[in-house]
């Protein structure tokens, strides 16, 4: 049985705790024809495979089977990740029991996921409203799949081992708001794109895996992102080095991974890994920079500071990277830092806001919003989240959610030059201002400079390496906007909002007049993301340029039937393309397409 600690029960007072819980939910396809056609060896089979996922949950102690119910079955687990790999586990275990079986004695299933508060009654049981969403889930999925929702989605969007495919919002039965959902799939079985990046481009990369604390707590967690985040920051003002933003090794943190596994999924040729303790008043790293390809330990460090300096303007990892980047490349470092939020809670809302803004759901975006203007209030000194809230108003625009997008335009640039004042070589917001001139002002000549700035200060920044693509996208020069847009792949390969890299990748190869990789890289956006209308553009022209006219008709209808008032002339006016030759090609198969003047 899953153990249950103080912090998530409360008492009702009527026999009933109040839990949070990922609950998994699966049903046999097809059970009556199955019983049918054999009936004792389909019950034979079905429970013999129960019994054996009973006995490892309870080994395992990560998970527990609630109920069995006839052709279903009900298991509740301590967090997403373990019911994530159960259900896959679940469907590549059901495969060795059909192995040698006629197909019509086969067993499949249909597994749905959700997270959240359930109840717990004194037998046991489960009853609430995510416990009802993952039975929805099961029933909406076909044979084989696991669908879940967004919740799983989003606590597991950069976990190595999985990847979710946007399949919409369903609407469920006896729910009363559509759900949105995705159907989770093993990374190494899911259609995935591979930067292209030549040789001479590559650079030494390393990623800094979450560092591990004695003790476990939500509150550690934070700090070790935080830790995280400044050390990835310093090491990323090399230009010598390809650093993996933070997002992407995220989900790594407690995982018992071969260094060769963590060199495959990541591209990684070094790592940085280690643990923390902290008083306090003081707290003590311990750090060692490994080869993944022999396991050889290049650097070891041991780091002792007051805990209060993480909070503050401060230098403390620059001698670390400096040393860092001596042990691989013999020179020394660039010393910059970016002004860290001054609150831990500051801290964690602006990444829970950056996570809700990216998903594009329109009440996710505006909660996002709400997020941001309560942290600039209360931190008017931050200009990290000056820039996110910048780059908030753009894609505002860009979605069609506004009704005038000169004011949006305005609000961002308020945003940027209120951060730039505050820190005038702030790299996030050097991008952000960038995105507004380039994007809403389509001024790409004072646009390029701040690009050009930023990434001369990060080298190893991932959006404004995408963005700069953009631009050059913009301007129809396809082998520069290629170029920026791989290697913005090649810095996040795992980035939770990898859908937007795919998607400035798409534009840049359709720029680049490679209509195959374009039509691949939107696709593959896509399936994370449904609602980033611009992929949907993209998709359908590179879908009309290599002949595929049934298929571009079906992206356009679904674009249409997300941006209703969607016309050539509309295009024209937002793009910033539109006056050059890149603008004038595209307008001309939108034309073609059927989309009206």
């Amino acid at each position: 049985m899953i153990s249950t600690s103080y912090k998530d029960i409360f008492t009702l007072g009527t026999g009933l705790l109040r839990v949070n819980r990922a609950v998994l939910f699966a049903d046999v396809v097809d059970s009556v024809r199955l019983f049918e056609v054999d009936e004792e060896g389909t019950v034979l089979r079905w429970v013999g495979f129960v019994d054996s996922l009973e006995r490892k949950l309870a080994e395992s102690g990560q998970g527990r089977l609630v109920k069995r119910m006839g052709d279903g079955l009900l298991a509740e687990f301590d967090d997403a990740g373990d019911a994530a790999r159960t259900a896959l586990e679940i469907q590549a275990s059901i495969e060795k029991v059909n192995e040698n079986l006629a197909p019509d004695r086969r067993i499949e299933l249909r597994i749905g996921l959700d997270i959240g508060e359930i109840l717990h009654s004194a037998d046991q049981d489960l009853y609430g409203q995510h416990v009802n969403t993952a039975a929805r889930l099961s029933a909406a999925s076909r044979a084989g799949q696991i669908v879940t929702s967004a919740a799983i989605r989003n606590e597991l969007a950069s976990d190595p081992d999985a990847e979710f495919e946007d399949i919409g919002e369903l609407h469920l039965k006896n729910l009363p708001r559509p759900v949105s959902a995705y159907v989770l799939r093993n990374r190494d079985e899911a259609q995935s794109v591979t930067p292209k990046i030549a040789a001479k481009d590559l650079q030494p990369t390393i990623a800094v895996l979450p560092l591990v604390s004695p003790s476990v707590s939500q509150e550690t967690m934070v700090w070790s992102n935080l830790i995280t985040e400044d050390l990835v920051g310093a090491l990323a003002k090399s230009p010598a080095l390809s650093v993996i933003s933070n997002l992407s090794t995220a989900s790594f943190r407690a995982k018992a991974l071969e260094l060769e596994d963590i060199r495959t999924k990541l591209s990684a040729d070094f790592i940085v890994t280690g643990s923390f303790r902290q008083s306090p008043d003081q707290t003590i790293l311990d750090l060692e920079l490994i080869e993944t390809r022999t396991g050889l330990v290049v650097l070891s460090e041991r780091l002792e500071f007051d805990t209060s300096e993480l909070l503050q303007r401060n230098t403390i990892f620059s001698d670390l990277a400096n040393r860092m980047h001596g042990a691989l490349l013999n020179r020394e470092m660039k010393r910059a830092l970016s002004a860290p939020l001054p609150t831990l809670e500051g801290y964690a809302i602006l990444f829970g806001a950056i996570a809700l803004m990216n998903r594009l759901s329109r009440q996710d975006f505006e909660l996002a919003r709400e997020l941001l203007d309560g942290l600039i209030e209360r931190v008017p000194h931050a200009p990290s989240a000056l820039a996110w809230k910048a780059r908030w108003h753009v894609l505002k625009v860009q979605q069609g959610w506004a009704d005038d997008p000169a004011l949006e335009a305005k609000l961002a640039l308020d945003c940027t030059e209120r951060a730039l004042d505050i820190d005038p070589q702030n790299s996030a917001a050097l991008v952000a201002e960038g995105f507004v001139r380039n994007n809403l002002l389509h001024d790409l000549d004072e646009a390029e400079e701040l690009f050009d700035s930023a990434l001369e200060l990060t080298p190893n920044d991932a959006t404004g390496r995408a963005l700069r693509a953009g631009l050059y996208t913009f301007r129809g020069e396809g082998a520069k906007a290629a170029q920026d847009a791989e290697q913005a792949l090649h810095l996040a390969p795992l980035d939770p909002n990898r859908f937007f890299f795919q998607a400035m990748a798409a534009g840049a190869s359709l720029a680049n007049k490679d209509n195959q990789r374009a039509l691949e890289l939107a696709a593959s956006s896509l399936r994370l993301n449904r609602s980033h209308t611009s992929t949907l553009r993209v998709k359908a022209v590179a879908e009309w340029r290599l002949g595929k006219h049934e298929d571009a008709r079906k992206t356009l209808a679904k674009l249409l039937k997300k941006q209703p008032n969607f016309t050539i002339s509309w295009w024209r006016k937002s793009s910033p393309a539109a006056d050059f030759e890149m603008g004038r090609a595209f307008a001309r198969s939108l034309k073609e397409l059927g989309v009206p003047d």
